[in-house]
């Protein structure tokens, strides 16, 4: 009987294994037969390395698609800036697949990829707290501490924490130094000075400290105009607020009668003044800080925003032996720092010059500078009779309040010495009749005020992102504008109506279309016939008819200058100039 394959199939494996490999052979014989007509090239026609740094940015590009599809989220960003990068990414792909140039195409893959996703990290951090910024030097380090285990911080964190600011209370008096050592040592002292040199930073003129049921609600003066910054709890604000209390040397056990003082903090190696008042409220004790910023003070007529011949006219009265300019309007509209600009017209060294301000706002060189003090009996009237016995050439006075000060100040403005002062009025006119109102008879009034000078502060556009528009023809023709003359106007910008993003925040302004301010102004000058008008039974409207008439412009025609010349709006006029 012969062998089969099933009776052995150890011997059947091996049989079957020797007829495949001679097939194999077999064959593979033409194939060796015709080395010599179909010759083979070296290999390896792909580059190892170069498919290597494909696949390194192809998945570094997938994993950051896949972070910033979740971050958009949670920034609330565009969709689009997904689409961007996926796209980017394919087409930069693509040009490698298709191009035989490996690293022009390679270039432009990492321009596709990378260059979407920086601007997008630039766009995203402004949004993010400052704790989940990325590629930042902070997060460098905390890269570098999590997987490679390197303190790369610790030359960094033996510098001073906390922002650039030191307070040093009112002075630099021993008894000052062991009150910021007392503050110092007091919760929300950090908390305080990070509030206060964002303010600075902001070029914030007020900070306000405003109790409610749940929080101390804080908002920033800026141009003008009150904005929202980040709440404290009710009891971090309320530290906050004895910390200053304790800078001013306030009576911190007292929160429901008003109180008042001042403190000082040197920021970047300059010296910032306070004035703090504080006034107690159905909720708590509320806390004002006015910001006394040297390095932003104007004390100059070229900067004030005045026309050349309003300029000329303010620089010809201040220079006069004798008389009274009064500044009017209402708080906040600039009118110390009007008269500050006209002492720096004086010849200072020549003339003795001599102030009475509640507080001494700014200091100014080679002048005798008094401080009200009520408490110690010190007031306007009671210093401005001690001052005329001192040979004083020009005085300012602070404000105007009552009879005795006016009558005082004319009497000075008659007798030989020029008078500058402040009076709280809505225009030039009306501080005449408010002088009359204060008790001063009207023949003095006519013998002794040269002049009244009327402003207000409006905001400047931003020149970063002010946009141009078509004005109305009507707008023009009510404020007596030749409408085939004026072509455009500026206004801020408007996302809703410009359709731009609102994650496009403008640096510059922060936001708010405005950075900075200007004034527009009004002036009376007291003619002889306005003087006439004055000791006979004033009535405001006649003079105000024969001041038009003598050349004076209203406070909204010198304000649609500035409009014209495209510094402010419409729209910020109307607001401040109604």
């Amino acid at each position: 009987m012969p062998k089969t394959y099933a009776q052995n199939p150890k011997t059947a494996f091996g049989e079957l294994a020797a007829l495949a490999v001679g097939s194999f052979f077999a064959a593979a014989q033409p194939l060796w037969a015709a080395d010599q007509t179909f010759p083979r090239g070296p290999g390896f026609y792909f580059s190892i390395p170069k498919i290597a740094a494909v696949l390194v940015v192809y998945f570094a590009w997938m994993a950051t698609c896949h972070w910033l599809d979740k971050d958009i989220e949670k920034f609330g960003l565009p969709v689009r800036w997904n689409l961007l990068l996926t796209g980017g990414g394919l087409l930069g792909l693509l040009v490698v697949w298709l191009s035989p140039w490996f690293l022009a195409s390679f270039s432009v893959l990492l321009l596709l990829y990378l260059v979407p996703s920086l601007v997008y990290v630039s766009v995203r951090n402004k949004r993010a707290p400052r704790s989940e910024k990325v590629l930042t030097q902070e997060h460098f380090y905390a890269l570098a501490e999590t997987y490679l285990k390197l303190s790369l911080r610790q030359k960094k964190q033996a510098a001073p924490v906390g922002p650039p600011i030191e307070f040093i209370g009112k002075s630099q008096h021993d008894h000052d130094a062991s009150k910021v050592a007392r503050a110092a040592g007091s919760k929300g002292y950090q908390a305080a000075k990070e509030m206060v040199f964002e303010a600075i930073t902001k070029r914030a003129t007020d900070i306000h400290l405003e109790p409610t049921k749940d929080e101390m609600t804080v908002r920033y003066r800026i141009d003008g105009i009150l904005h929202q910054a980040k709440p404290y709890s009710r009891t971090m604000g309320e530290a906050v607020v004895n910390i200053f209390k304790v800078l001013a040397d306030l009576d911190i056990t007292e929160k429901r009668k008003p109180q008042d003082g001042g403190l000082s903090a040197r920021v970047k190696a300059r010296a910032v003044d306070f004035r703090v008042a504080t006034a107690g409220s159905v909720s708590g004790e509320k806390l004002v800080m006015r910001i006394l910023d040297n390095s932003q003070q104007v004390i100059d007529l070229e900067r004030l925003g005045m026309r050349t011949h309003l300029r000329e006219q303010i620089r010809s009265l201040a220079g006069q032996p004798h008389g009274m300019l009064i500044v009017c309007g209402p708080t906040g509209a600039g009118k110390s720092t009007t008269l500050y600009a006209c002492l720096k017209e004086i010849d200072r060294y020549q003339k003795n010059v001599i102030t009475i301000e509640n507080p001494v706002e700014y200091h100014i060189e080679n002048v005798t500078q008094i401080e009200i003090n009520v408490k110690a009996g010190k007031t306007f009237a009671s210093e401005l009779r001690s001052i005329l016995r001192q040979d004083p050439d020009v005085i300012y006075i602070g404000e105007i309040r009552d009879q005795e000060t006016a009558e005082i100040a004319c009497q000075a403005a008659q007798t030989g010495h020029m008078v500058f002062t402040t009076l709280h009025a809505n225009d030039t006119v009306t501080a005449i009749g408010r002088l009359v109102d204060l008790g001063v008879q009207p023949f003095m009034v006519a013998d002794a005020v040269t002049a009244v000078l009327g402003q207000r502060l409006v905001r400047l556009l931003c020149p970063k992102c002010k946009v141009r528009y078509k004005p109305n023809p009507d707008l023009l023709r009510k404020a007596n504008l030749p409408s085939d003359k004026i072509t455009f106007f500026y206004r801020p910008p408007d996302a809703e109506a410009d359709g731009n993003d609102e994650s496009e925040t403008c640096e510059h302004c922060g936001g708010t279309g405005y950075h900075g301010r200007t004034g527009i102004f009004e002036c009376l000058s007291i003619t002889d016939r306005i003087k006439d008008m004055i000791r006979d039974n004033p009535n405001l409207n006649a003079i105000r008819h024969e001041a038009v008439k003598n050349g004076m412009k209203y406070l909204q025609e010198d304000g649609l200058r500035q409009v014209i010349e495209g510094r402010t709006s419409i729209q910020e006029l109307l607001r401040v100039a109604k």
